[in-house]
């Protein structure tokens, strides 16, 4: 996987999917490349929303539980995918990086009848759910895991996306906007991921 400075290209060098949002502005600087996850559970689903206009939210990339992607803003243009957001000197992170969103429904809740459930009520199953605390948190909650094969995307377009851009860091929309916000959460592998990305391995 390959990258420039607009588009995503796959292993057999065409561009991934585009589906380019309406919600997006001018001027951008790719200093920082932030993750998140979707809080919802399938890709049509984000990439519906991200392509409404009252939504007035998006992401550069969107990537599937089943590791496809869907590019839905050229990386010369800016998302609006951090709202707002600070990062030591940098207010409205917008301006200043690079939004990958996860699809994967977050933090979930147990309903009556002791099911994991969304903030929407969608039923999670129990395989794909483990118990953890997050950072900011006190009180363990159930959170939705990432698949292996959508972070071994992830990976693979972050680093491609480094290899142009030259990323100082990687972080979560949790880190950036810390009492809004708890995308990824405690199961993406945030340590590991940045440390790959950046080649710090």
């Amino acid at each position: 996987m390959n990258a420039n400075d607009e588009v995503l290209f796959d292993d057999a060098g065409s561009p991934v999917e585009m589906q380019k949002s309406p919600n997006a502005g001018t001027g951008i600087s790719q200093i920082y490349l932030i993750m998140h996850y979707t809080a919802g559970t399938t890709t049509d689903g984000a990439v519906s929303w991200f392509l409404n206009p009252t939504a007035k939210a998006s992401a550069h990339l969107v990537i599937g539980r089943d590791g496809a992607i869907v590019q839905m803003v050229p990386f010369n243009v800016r998302a609006w995918h951090a709202g707002k957001s600070r990062w030591g000197e940098l207010d409205g992170l917008n301006r200043f990086s690079i939004g990958i969103e996860l699809v994967n429904a977050g933090k979930l809740r147990k309903n009556s009848e002791q099911h994991w459930i969304t903030w929407a009520g969608t039923v999670i199953p129990d395989h794909e759910v483990s118990v953890a605390t997050h950072k900011h948190e006190q009180t363990e909650a159930g959170w939705h895991e990432f698949t292996e094969v959508q972070i071994a995307a992830a990976l693979n377009a972050a680093s491609a996306l480094h290899s142009v851009f030259g990323f100082t860091d990687v972080l979560g929309h949790e880190d950036i906007s810390p009492n809004r916000k708890v995308d990824p959460g405690p199961l993406f592998p945030m340590l590991s991921f940045r440390s790959k990305v950046l080649g710090r391995e």
